[in-house]
């Protein structure tokens, strides 16, 4: 290979670096809806199968979690208005690649606004009480704020939670039926943030004409502190175009 041979090929190797980088960063920015569900990294740990919705779920959990440790860490280790640049440099970035993550797969939800809702809301509770607590210790002395911050901070916790569930819960909850026992059918159900019920399979009294390979209706039984099970059927959808009703319409409203 001559010279300008060389120098060509260095030339196209940039180019074609370059036209990466520029359709990586406008894909950042500008997110469109992919054709491919969501892969994580989490895969490798994760042992069971994991549906796109439940990997997605997983995924901005995890993301959640990481993001509330460098705050702390921020907070444990830096002083002064460092930590506020920290703090606020931190949210930038998380709600940035939170909103492409969200533009990219939020398609592979079964309902994504409660989602959206929801990690919106709580990461911006979380960056107020960071970016709170590092302005308090710049110019507040006296624990007594400290302590009138903390429960302005459980306050603005429950009412989003209040919120959250005036807006978006509901007492019911869709599965998949996977096999019926005698008297019990054992039901597939996706991670529901809406009914706050945890993904898994449950057992519940079986209904006339259930089967498996049924969607169902399940009504959700709410604990305190703790995420709500599914108790039992409501409706059973032999196919898309009908269903049967297996309780009173008061008791699914």
């Amino acid at each position: 290979m001559d010279f300008g041979e060389l120098l060509y090929s260095v030339g196209e190797r940039v180019e074609e670096m370059i036209s990466r980088t520029v359709k990586a960063v406008k894909t950042f920015f500008f997110p469109k809806p992919s054709q491919h569900p969501p892969k994580s990294f989490l895969s490798r740990f994760v042992k069971k199968k994991l549906t796109p919705h439940e990997f997605f779920s997983l995924h901005v959990q995890v993301c959640f979690l990481i993001y509330l440790v460098a705050n702390l860490c921020i907070e444990l280790f830096f002083r002064d208005l460092l930590s506020v640049v920290l703090v606020l440099g931190t949210f930038v970035v998380y709600l940035a690649y939170m909103r492409y993550y969200f533009g990219r797969y939020d398609s592979y939800l079964i309902t994504p606004e409660p989602y959206r809702f929801f990690y919106l809301g709580i990461s911006c509770l979380a960056f107020v009480a960071f970016l709170g607590y590092s302005l308090m210790r710049v110019f507040v002395s006296s624990p007594y704020y400290y302590y009138a911050y903390v429960l302005l901070v459980a306050i603005g916790v429950f009412l989003f939670r209040w919120y959250f569930k005036h807006r978006y819960g509901r007492d019911y909850t869709y599965g998949v039926v996977e096999d019926v026992k005698k008297d019990l059918a054992k039901v597939f159900v996706h991670d529901d943030i809406s009914a706050n019920v945890k993904p898994g399979y449950y057992w519940v009294p079986s209904v006339p004409d259930v089967k498996p390979g049924c969607v169902v209706k399940l009504l959700v039984e709410e604990r305190t502190l703790r995420s709500s099970t599914p108790v039992r059927i409501l409706e059973v959808y032999i196919n898309q175009s009908s269903h049967i009703e297996t309780a009173p319409k008061e008791d699914t409203e």
